[in-house]
């Protein structure tokens, strides 16, 4: 009787990464620097829906710019390969991004070359329909990834999936701390959101927009913007009465 086909073997460097998880697994248990290494990325990133609202950066290397910058400035603009991957849920693959076409996203794109990245591939984080998040990688040169790469994207893909399900509340209740908003990436986003929204009489959803706006409007890094907000140095046009 023949036996069941087997998935092709990851390299030695993504195994040896893999085998860091421990018991129980987690996905902060995974260095993101390592995994970039691995895949033959300058930096990875994974960001998970988060209800009906913009997904969350839940997993990235401490030290890194590049991603998380990019992420954030998705995040502001609402258009780019990772918000596009969660919405639709196919994989995004551009080598060169100085190749694609400006209407692909007629404003992320040249954020993303100014900061440097060259090449960006996404794909969802899924089981069956259900699109939990996105893993997105960028390069700061262009190419392809060889073949290598694309088994081994895809064996973390399978064990990151695995990972962010067992971050979903369970029967217990419990969740990874990883998921909590005190350790958010944009956990003074929301809080200046909040105090944004009480300072103008907004819904948490108009301040939101307005953040975002303004922060697109006035070029700064909206992680900025809202920590000036938090320290109540207020940018202009985002005050209220006093």
């Amino acid at each position: 009787m023949p036996s069941p086909p087997r998935d092709p073997p990851a390299s030695p460097l993504m195994t040896a990464l893999l085998d860091t998880l421990g018991s129980p697994p987690g996905l902060g248990l995974l260095p993101a620097d390592r995994c970039a290494q691995a895949l033959g990325l300058t930096c990875v990133t994974i960001s998970a829906r988060a209800g009906g609202h913009a997904p969350e950066l839940i997993w990235s290397a401490p030290d890194d710019r590049l991603g998380t910058a990019l992420e954030d400035v998705q995040f502001t603009l609402g258009e780019g390969p990772t918000l596009g991957c969660l919405r639709d849920g196919r994989t995004v693959t551009e080598p060169d991004l100085s190749r694609v076409a400006g209407s692909r996203w007629p404003t992320f794109l040249p954020e993303a070359l100014q900061a440097g990245a060259r090449a960006l591939f996404a794909l969802p984080l899924a089981i069956g329909a259900v699109r939990l998040g996105a893993f997105t990688g960028y390069r700061t040169r262009p190419g392809p990834l060889t073949l290598q790469q694309h088994l081994d994207m895809h064996t973390f893909i399978d064990t990151a999936t695995f990972l962010l399900l067992a971050l979903l509340p369970g029967a217990d209740g419990r969740r990874d701390p990883a998921t909590d908003l005190a350790t958010l990436h944009r956990a003074e986003i929301h809080q200046a959101t909040g105090m944004l929204a009480v300072r103008l009489h907004l819904p948490l959803d108009q301040a939101l927009l307005l953040l975002r706006s303004h922060a697109y409007s006035t070029g700064r890094p909206i992680l900025d913007l809202a920590r000036d907000i938090i320290d109540h140095r207020n940018p202009p046009g985002l005050t209220g009465p006093t």
